[in-house]
């Protein structure tokens, strides 16, 4: 099968190989990136990794447009690609999150064989928090945060509402890929095999339009989980704020967005059977001389625009304020974790 990942990325240079190492081990084959005004060296990073063979790499299209909306423009462009239009199974989701399975050995087979005949699989995200770490480092994300979000949710209310992102099969005959969910056209839309990472049937209402959360008892994690890095370390923040929002230039990451996701109620290592696998996989991908180079070239440029943001007033003041919250949760002993 073809198995489509649909991907916006900026400044990501340091988490791409972990990303693309454990999505190509779980079973996705065909990725289509995409990347806009990169200064830490990932288009020269994407690039080298398409001339090897594993991936796509393309110009966003908003760099044409001229636009901030650069993650809408990805999915309008991709839409319009033939080869979307052959894959088995797509997929739109980030650098920062990480599709990981429940069922059986913890690959998309075993996924598609305990959901036989599902036509689209929406997935709810699950957040996980900074886990207590300030600081950048090379270390595996998917080794280093092991706290999230608790799975139990309410049955009603702002709190039981979880995002999801929803793969989609051929068979669904979609009209367009979206961010969150397919789009579909009405008479499809009442008929698809829609399901959620249970296989209880996704809700009737708003099926023709997209769907970006499932509430109360439609959220599961049963057979499937999004783990969504939307912090990392603080160190890392810092970075993500000063790279702007992909889709609303005007709302750069601030201590609200910080508060909204820093969750580390439970420990969750569902995901860390993969650890050594992608260890191995990435140090199989660096014998590559070129793409070893290009990679450290992207941790160092990180290490560099970390240390002059924290000289900038702004971000300085924001690294306080997220020590202090830090140091309340954890305590200063942990402080520089």
């Amino acid at each position: 099968m073809r198995i489509t990942s649909v991907t916006p990325m900026k400044d990501e240079g340091p988490f791409i190989l972990e990303w693309l190492a454990y999505h190509r081990l779980i079973g996705f084959n065909d990725f289509l990136v995409f990347t806009n005004d990169c200064t830490d060296g990932s288009d020269a990073l994407l690039d080298r990794l398409d001339e090897l063979g594993y991936l796509r790499h393309l110009p966003n299209p908003s760099m044409m447009l001229d636009h901030g909306r650069h993650h809408w423009a990805v999915l309008e462009y991709a839409n319009y690609m033939g080869r979307l239009k052959r894959a088995d199974w797509v997929f739109s989701f980030d650098v920062d999150e990480f599709l990981c399975i429940n069922a059986g050995d913890g690959t998309l087979a075993a996924l598609f064989a305990a959901l036989p005949e599902a036509e689209a699989i929406s997935v709810n995200q699950l957040n996980f928090g900074s886990a207590g770490m300030r600081n950048f480092d090379e270390r595996l994300l998917i080794e280093r945060f092991t706290r999230s979000a608790e799975l139990a949710v309410p049955s009603e209310g702002r709190a039981s509402r979880r995002g999801i992102k929803t793969l989609t099969s051929k068979r669904a005959g979609m009209a367009r890929l979206s961010n969150h969910s397919p789009r579909f056209d009405a008479d499809r839309a009442e008929t698809v095999n829609w399901v959620n990472a249970s296989g209880r049937p996704v809700p009737m209402r708003n099926r023709t339009s997209e769907i970006k959360v499932l509430e109360g008892p439609d959220v599961s994690y049963e057979l499937a989980q999004l783990n969504h890095y939307a912090l990392r370390s603080v160190d890392s923040f810092l970075m993500q704020s000063a790279r702007g929002n992909a889709n609303h230039p005007d709302k750069a990451a601030s201590m609200v967005y910080w508060r909204r996701y820093d969750h580390n109620h439970v420990e969750n290592t569902a995901i860390t059977r993969w650890v050594e696998p992608v260890r191995a996989e990435i140090a199989r991908m660096l014998q590559d001389a070129e793409l070893a180079a290009l990679h450290d070239a992207c941790v160092a440029a990180h290490r560099r625009r970390i240390a002059e943001l924290k000289s900038e007033d702004h971000y300085a003041m924001l690294a306080r304020r997220t020590r202090v919250v830090h140091e309340r949760t954890w305590g200063p002993a942990e402080a520089d974790l």
